[in-house]
């Protein structure tokens, strides 16, 4: 969010941050944390801050749970400098809530219902047997960088799968909407109809699916993807997900870098055909 937000910012600005650290993506080089107010900038929210490369230290030991002040930098990019922390206990939140976690491969991803673009209930289990590539995104996202990028590289990892018939075969794909109130069947389906145009007109390997609000939270959750509606936008992460035909984690795509190529090629494998 900030990347785009504060990109025509004249000059650096600088905001001190404390908070509790949610999740931790070396990868992505990010870290989410609940932060408390921002004077001058926001109020208390959840939500992902880069960390600045002088500071990637902080990798080698900071884990969800811990409590974190920093210095919020904000000009044509945002991070986090003078980072400081104590550790916390790495499993419970002040508030009694579970911290979250990137899953790790292996991890076997709990049972889900949701309601696709058809308003048909769509079950975590009918996706056993073939891999699915699952993501999170919004329809209303109206930043290019995030949802919008991740739908046209779903898309491009589709038309890679399409070229032989034998792989496109085993294509599941799923982007869950974590903004239910807004985004119903209907909605979702005129959205997804934009990416999957020709590939997959009857949506038969890329579904779009949202459920109630506990639902989405709770599947999110389990992915390590923290989000928190501000105003009319969504302030979240980015993350996507290859999952294994027996229903376990096999990789995780942090941020949006990687390529359509690349998570084809990681589908191919694991489905093994």
């Amino acid at each position: 969010m900030f990347l785009v937000a504060c990109s025509h910012q004249p000059a650096p600005k600088r905001y001190e941050l404390q908070g509790r650290v949610v999740a931790v993506d070396r990868n992505a080089r990010e870290l989410t944390i609940a932060h408390q107010d921002i004077p001058g900038l926001m109020k208390g929210m959840t939500m992902p801050f880069t960390v600045s490369k002088s500071a990637d230290w902080v990798f080698n030991s900071i884990a969800p749970g811990d409590r974190i002040q920093a210095t919020l930098v904000l000009s044509e990019h945002a991070e986090l400098q003078d980072i400081s922390f104590t550790k916390g206990s790495g499993t419970q939140q002040d508030d009694g809530e579970s911290a979250l976690r990137i899953p790790e491969p292996g991890d076997a991803v709990p049972d889900f219902t949701l309601i696709n673009q058809d308003g048909h209930a769509l079950h975590s289990q009918q996706f056993r047997g073939k891999p699915l590539l699952l993501t999170f995104i919004y329809t209303r996202c109206p930043f290019p960088e995030y949802c919008p990028r991740l739908s046209n590289q779903f898309a491009g990892a589709l038309r890679q799968l399409q070229k032989d018939p034998k792989w496109f075969a085993t294509a599941q794909m799923l982007s869950i909407s974590i903004d239910p109130e807004n985004d119903k069947s209907a909605i979702l389906r005129t959205y997804g109809e934009r990416y999957v145009g020709r590939v997959d007109p009857q949506f038969m390997h890329w579904q779009f699916a949202s459920g109630s609000p506990e639902q989405v939270r709770r599947i999110a959750n389990f992915f390590g993807l923290a989000y928190n509606q501000k105003d009319e936008q969504i302030v979240h992460g980015l993350v996507t997900v290859l999952i294994g035909k027996d229903g376990k984690v096999v990789k995780v795509y942090s941020g949006n870098d990687w390529k359509p190529d690349q998570v084809a090629a990681d589908f191919m494998a694991a489905a093994g055909v």
